[in-house]
């Protein structure tokens, strides 16, 4: 008797097997979407564990450039740090590709990184400002530039074309959000309102836009082609985590001669890039790497 009321009982608890399994599907399923980033408003699908936060990072399969293209997107301010940094790999990747017009120009003086995360150095970073690209193959790159100088003295800021506006809060945030809608793509306007508004930088509780000082869009380069998109946001840290300072204290040495971001972009020209910048040659080659990668 005691064996039959344990077979049934067994028999009973089998009946709820598959009761349980569908619940953990469901779990499972109802999981997913905090797991792994969400779409948001840009309609993206992330492909994998990484984001594009100062480093790159392949964030959609989806091709947005028109068929046999590949679409390279700067969006930037003229006086940012970062922007300039990343300005010398561009010119070396997009060189391979087209006719690049650019003007050489110094960031804004600021408190940026030059090794570890607290070693920082205030300087100027010697860049380039991207004036246009004559295309002679699929390639083609689209710079914008949403402000000019930021002026953190008197809570100012100039557009492109030198008119002043003021700024309190998170105003630029709201001002250059605005532009961006105006002069960009959706989808660009969409993947950085995706990156650097909703979703949180890692250890914060606020997208990354808001961290800045004042709070901005930040600097980003996203490449998309028939096989997906890529982006970052900031400079690249796995080429050299002390990029933009390294280049500030190079220009620094030369006493931060008016000459010096020209005689870079000579440098280039010529093959001969001086060793203490010498990664802007390999963020170069990870630029192209990854437009080839795109076609």
């Amino acid at each position: 008797m005691a064996k039959r009321k344990k077979k049934e009982s067994n028999e009973s608890k089998l009946l709820y097997i598959p009761f349980i399994a569908l619940v953990v599907v469901l779990i499972v399923f109802l999981m997913l979407p905090m797991i792994h980033p969400n779409s948001g408003s840009s309609g993206n699908s992330v492909v994998n564990a990484q984001e594009p936060f100062f480093q790159f990072a392949k964030v959609s399969s989806q091709d947005y450039a028109p068929p046999g293209k590949v679409e390279v997107y700067l969006v930037s301010w003229i006086g940012c740090p970062f922007g300039a940094s990343d300005s010398w790999g561009l010119y070396i990747a997009l060189s391979h590709y087209g006719v690049v017009n650019v003007t050489p120009n110094y960031s804004d003086l600021e408190q940026i990184p030059i090794s570890a995360p607290d070693n920082t150095i205030s300087g100027k970073v010697p860049g380039l400002i991207f004036n246009s690209f004559n295309p002679n193959s699929s390639v083609e790159f689209h710079p914008i530039y949403l402000l000019g100088r930021i002026f953190t003295s008197n809570s100012s800021a100039s557009l492109p074309n030198g008119t002043i506006i003021t700024y309190s809060g998170n105003s630029l945030v709201s001002f250059e959000l605005n532009e961006l809608q105006k002069l960009a793509p959706s989808w660009v306007y969409n993947l950085i309102y995706q990156y650097q508004i909703t979703t949180p930088f890692p250890g914060h509780n606020e997208g990354i836009a808001y961290l800045g000082n004042p709070p901005h869009i930040v600097s980003t380069v996203i490449i998309t082609g028939p096989n997906g998109t890529w982006m970052i946001m900031g400079y690249d840290q796995q080429v050299n985590f002390g990029m933009p300072g390294l280049l500030a204290q190079y220009a620094a040495d030369y006493n931060y001669n008016t000459q010096l971001p020209a005689m870079i972009l000579q440098d280039i020209k010529n093959g001969n890039i001086p060793s203490q910048i010498s990664f802007i040659q390999t963020e170069g080659n990870q630029i192209l790497q990854i437009i080839q990668e795109a076609m």
